[in-house]
């Protein structure tokens, strides 16, 4: 038994000495984060069939490791390829702080990545993620639009109780998500709805169309036909039995909140509506200000961020008069025209290249982008005639807290606006606003903004 041990360890460590691995790579993990998927990265060296080898993963994805199916060490350089994924990484050793700095391929996508050392596989912590039992009843729930093909599944929360109570639908930003307006691990509407239906308020989420239960055209869809969604589960609220018909509105993040305009602009039977971070300028000055916050909050140096500034503004104001078919050549021309007497690598850091502008026409032949940069929200607050409470966090990047103004000129200072220090896109409390901080916080809203939510709402209904 001993002879076997000792032959065992003598493979092992023939095995580490032929790839060379440094003593101090073997029993840690390595945590890196891809900004462009909202997804970590961890490596971690192990045995795989007798051999030293690095594994990957991506833990929000699967707690299974991709083992390298080739890799090599040159030097401080590391070589990583897992064939089924497609996966490619190129990582080269930083002594000083324990760390790989290198680059992430897989399909289209090629990104930087810097991975430092960790004692675990990266896992989130989301503390407010509503456990049972609930003082609430929750429904799942089938709402349909035949006609339009159109068929929402989601959930009401129902407060314990006589009732009537009143109700609340809430609204997604952009992009397909669930019920729960799932996002880098968090559960936003899930929690929201924990807390309002506690405060006794019923709450209605649904999953947008394509995502969970939810079926309908996405391709050709725009905010318009969100908001023809948002209005049929407002009316399906309505006529439940437990609901307070004359007290229900409508809660909207982000887009949501511009889906939540339209309805209520038409539609009187909204009694509230509610906006967190909501847009209350054109979108395509909305996607200019992120631009210009995001690449700031990444370190692009201020002359470089002012001339993608410049090109997007001169490009927007454009569009009202460009065929979609021509965006890629009128960008092709701004980037040449902004990044004059630029090098490669400041038209690299400032977004000026071929490759930039090409990126975003294929983007805006979609048609919920087109039609996004064109949407004004000033047009449809000025129609509203309900209540509107409007929050933003002071350190939003997507939605900058200067639209609070915005809401409230268009509204004729009837809008209840409140900023709130230290708040990002998502109404978490942050050190930047950035997006890749969203994964690491383990906040998923902050308490103080679903009080001031729950407190205004029943308030409305109090009159």
């Amino acid at each position: 038994m001993k002879r076997l041990l000792l032959i065992v360890m003598l493979f092992f460590a023939a095995t580490l000495s032929a790839q060379q691995v440094p003593p101090n790579w073997l029993g840690w993990w390595w945590l890196g984060f891809i900004e462009e998927a909202s997804l970590p990265v961890n490596l971690k060296f192990g045995v795989s069939d007798g051999e030293l080898k690095p594994f990957l993963y991506s833990p929000l994805q699967s707690k299974e490791p991709m083992v390298a199916t080739k890799w090599s060490l040159v030097d401080d350089t590391l070589h990583i390829t897992h064939k089924p994924s497609g996966v490619r990484l190129v990582l080269v050793w930083n002594d000083a702080d324990s760390s790989f700095e290198g680059s992430f391929r897989q399909g289209m996508l090629r990104t930087q990545l810097h991975m430092k050392r960790t004692d675990t596989l990266f896992s989130i912590v989301r503390p407010q993620t509503p456990q049972p039992p609930f003082p609430y009843k929750e429904t799942e729930v089938v709402i349909e639009r035949k006609k339009a093909g159109v068929k929402l599944a989601g959930t009401l929360t129902v407060p314990n109780g006589k009732g009537p109570f009143p109700a609340v639908v809430l609204v997604s930003g952009s992009g397909q998500q669930n019920r729960d307006e799932e996002l880098s691990g968090h559960k936003p509407f899930l929690v929201l709805a924990d807390w309002l239906a506690r405060q006794g308020i019923a709450v209605l989420r649904y999953d947008d169309r394509g995502v969970g239960g939810s079926k309908g055209e996405i391709a050709k869809a725009t905010t318009f036909d969100f908001a023809d969604d948002a209005e049929s589960a407002l009316e399906w609220l309505r006529r439940q039995k437990m609901i307070d018909r004359h007290h229900v509105g409508i809660l909207g993040h982000s887009e949501g909140a511009m889906i939540a305009s339209i309805v209520a602009s038409r539609n009187r039977k909204v009694d509230f509506v509610v906006f967190l971070a909501g847009p209350g300028v054109k979108g395509s000055e909305i996607l200019v200000q992120q631009n210009a916050r995001i690449m700031e909050l990444g370190g692009i140096e201020p002359y470089l961020n002012e001339r993608h500034d410049g090109m997007l503004r001169e490009f927007y104001g454009l569009t009202d008069t460009l065929n979609p078919a021509s965006y890629e050549a009128c960008l092709l021309e701004l980037c040449e025209k902004w990044s004059e007497g630029l090098n490669n690598e400041e038209r690299k850091r400032a977004s000026l290249r071929k490759a930039d502008a090409m990126m975003l026409a294929q983007q805006l032949q979609i048609p919920w982008l087109q039609q996004f940069i064109r949407f004004d929200p000033s047009f449809f607050l000025r129609k509203m005639r309900c209540r509107l409470l409007a929050i933003n966090g002071d350190l939003d990047c997507q939605v900058i807290a200067s639209n609070l103004d915005a809401v409230k000129q268009a509204t004729g200072g009837r809008a209840d606006t409140r900023m709130v220090a230290g708040l990002n896109h998502l109404m978490q409390h942050c050190a930047s606003g950035a997006p890749n901080e969203y994964m690491f916080i383990e906040e998923t809203m902050a308490p103080e903004v679903m009080s001031m939510v729950s407190e205004w709402i029943l308030l409305q209904s109090a009159r």
